[in-house]
């Protein structure tokens, strides 16, 4: 997360946005997140990240 408070998905803000033929930003998946929840052994959902993890049940955990 940078000083704006916005969380970059693998660009960050000075990295220069590809767009389609007609203008609009060309969308990429984040790389899968590796972190697993200590206590329930469901995995992350949000993808490349930094601060808390959530999987599908909601739960937030830290790093382990």
């Amino acid at each position: 997360m940078d000083d704006s408070g916005v969380e970059w998905g693998g660009t960050g803000p000075t990295e220069p946005v590809e767009t389609d033929k007609r203008g609009w930003v060309v969308l990429r998946p984040s790389p899968a997140c590796d972190g697993r929840n200590p206590m329930t052994g469901r995995v992350c959902l949000l993808g490349d990240h930094k601060g808390y993890h959530r999987d599908t049940a909601g739960a937030e955990w830290l790093e382990d």
